[in-house]
């Protein structure tokens, strides 16, 4: 009864989640600033200072800080922006001489029907694709949905970080009076791993998209790449998702660099060496002291889980994608260390190899004796 009281519980709780995951954003933010700023304000009560006051000073400090960065680089990428907008499309109409010489060769050599008119089709694509962008865009900040996810995550965001973490152990006590006593143990070591997990992957994975962004801002904006602030910001927003934030990053400030100098192999190769050498500066320095082996997780497996959360739950999904994985491996790890475990007393008790694969060839070859 109680096996499946809790795989309906975990079944419910999933299924309100994706049913809730297109407003959720504003509170899954709420919950990570609370989840990251607790041992700050744990270390504020051990020097007598109340929990409500140790919440609001921890608060207010932790928004003032983004104020301020917010308030520092404004005026620059309020520069960047505003001048992005203008060049962008003559940077993506200076791509065009490329496109058509690339799609008349391959129109020569395979015929004028496998491309059609290249000029048309390329000025009926461009004209189409920033009509979509435009609509997109007026769509985007008409819908209701939207103007929600802003304010909430401005207004709404702050005032939930502020509840949850000022009743965080209270929450946690809560949820642990409810535990059964029998699993009790149980269950609170593999919380305490998945919180060692979290606290690791998440706090580390922020400060590392930190510096990176920093980097990238500086590195192209050194070798002349015109909004380098902005890519760089962009890029270390991106990395939060891992390999295919940077990959994303990447790939734009190419397509910028084109733009801007054309087919230029040296201001190309420039661009992308600092995006190499950051890679290699997170990939030896920043994630092994930063993040180590806390996640546990494969690169395989971490690119299907920001695919599966994407295509399941949309911008959130890609979000928690990776935080959900290492919770779920300490899970898998630990069914996996129970089976052993049987697998191991069975095989003690028996004398014999307690495996249903080598009882099922053992019946095989004593069936074929017989017959």
């Amino acid at each position: 009864m109680t096996r499946w009281f809790w795989l309906g519980s975990v079944g419910a709780f999933a299924l309100f989640v994706y049913l809730t995951h297109a407003v959720m954003l504003p509170f899954l933010a709420g919950l990570a600033i609370a989840y990251l700023l607790d041992p700050v304000t744990d270390k504020l009560e051990t020097i007598k200072i109340p929990r409500g006051a140790a919440t609001g000073i921890v608060i207010t400090l932790f928004f003032l800080v983004i104020a301020g960065v917010v308030l520092a680089f404004w005026p620059v990428l309020q520069a960047q922006i505003a001048a992005a907008s203008k060049t962008v499309p003559q940077t993506l109409a200076g791509l065009r001489p490329w496109l058509n010489q690339v799609l008349q060769t391959i129109s020569d050599r395979f015929g004028p029907e496998f491309v059609g008119d290249v000029d048309s089709m390329l000025a009926a694509f461009s004209d189409q694709l920033l009509a979509k962008t435009q609509q997109a865009a007026g769509s985007i900040l008409k819908s209701g949905l939207a103007v929600f996810n802003i304010m909430g995550l401005l207004l709404i965001s702050p005032v939930v970080a502020f509840y949850l973490l000022r009743d965080w152990d209270l929450l946690v006590a809560k949820i642990d009076s409810w535990l059964p006593p029998v699993h009790a143990p149980i269950v609170r070591g593999l919380m305490q791993k998945i919180d060692s997990v979290l606290a690791g992957f998440v706090r580390g994975q922020l400060m590392v998209s930190t510096v990176m962004g920093v980097l990238y801002g500086l590195g192209w904006s050194l070798v002349g790449l015109d909004f380098g602030i902005v890519l760089g910001v962009l890029a270390g927003v991106m990395s939060i998702v891992p390999f295919v934030g940077a990959l994303f990053a990447a790939a734009v400030a190419v397509i910028m660099a084109i733009g801007q100098w054309g087919f230029d192999p040296v201001q190309i190769g420039l661009v992308a060496s600092v995006f190499l050498v950051v890679q290699i500066i997170e990939g030896s320095f920043l994630t092994p002291k930063l993040i180590g082996d806390r996640v546990g997780l494969h690169p395989v497996w971490v690119l299907f889980a920001v695919f599966a959360g994407g295509e399941v739950m949309g911008f959130v999904g890609v979000l928690v994608a990776v935080p959900a994985a290492a919770a779920i491996a300490v899970l898998v790890r630990y069914w996996i260390d129970v089976y052993l475990e049987h697998y191991d007393i069975a095989e003690a008790a028996t004398g014999e190899p307690h495996d249903i694969l080598v009882q099922s060839n053992l019946g095989e070859q004593r069936d074929g004796q017989t017959s």
